[in-house]
């Protein structure tokens, strides 16, 4: 005897988004799940009027994986942009028993502050990303002048007021102070902020008076 197969399919999938910085959620998974695809980006990081930077952009984290193999729950916590010459947060999904303090499996870090020429780390993979599918890309710091598009990330850093900016897919911005953006379609891309303006999600912010804050972070879990 054969049985019909409902093989699910993206247009029916649910998606959960956790965008508050600072905040940590539960997410449940939904029933019937078949496979679970996770996007990390950690909080951008805060201009720095005294070293003429911005604040660099976010850690991106991607994973996907077969529904059966993940915990029906996992703790959420988003990253918050970092203040004026300080970094961003650090964005989790988490697995925590009830007698521990739980366990990291995914993470994505945030940007680095304006005074910072360091570069942020991507992700090593761990135990948890043995079971599917990964890949983490570092964000780059913030910039003293004009900013190019990224050959690795859709994240942009913060810069000067006063400085050109341009970011993937042929997206710019005038000279001045102005905020960042971030936009999931029709393709996805973040900028940061230039002179005082706040970086849009996990971009770098500003540098000006007061410097620009970095964005938050950004968790998307999405399940069919």
């Amino acid at each position: 005897m054969s049985y019909p197969i409902n093989y699910p399919t993206p247009q029916g999938a649910n998606i959960q988004r956790f965008s508050e910085g600072g905040t940590t959620s539960d997410w449940v998974k939904p029933q019937g799940a078949s496979f679970v695809w996770f996007t990390l980006i950690g909080g951008g990081g805060g201009g720095s009027s005294a070293d003429s930077r911005g604040g660099g952009a976010a850690v991106v984290t991607n994973f996907m994986c077969p529904a059966f193999l993940i915990p029906d729950v996992l703790n959420v916590t988003v990253g918050s942009g970092g203040l004026s010459g300080a970094s961003g947060g650090t964005s989790i999904v988490s697995y925590r028993l009830k007698a521990t303090t739980g366990y990291n499996l995914l993470t994505a870090n945030g940007g680095v502050d304006g005074s910072s020429i360091t570069p942020n780390t991507a992700m090593t993979a761990n135990y948890f990303t043995a079971i599917g599918f990964f890949q983490s890309v570092a964000g780059g710091i913030g910039s003293q002048g004009n900013v190019t598009a990224s050959a690795t990330t859709f994240l942009s850093p913060g810069t000067i007021n006063g400085a050109n900016y341009s970011s993937n897919y042929g997206f710019t911005k005038p000279i001045g102070n102005f905020p960042g953006l971030f936009q999931l379609q029709p393709i996805i891309l973040g900028m940061g902020g230039q002179g005082n303006g706040a970086g849009g999600i996990g971009c770098g912010g500003g540098v000006g008076t007061p410097d620009g804050r970095g964005g938050d972070g950004l968790v998307v879990i999405i399940t069919w």
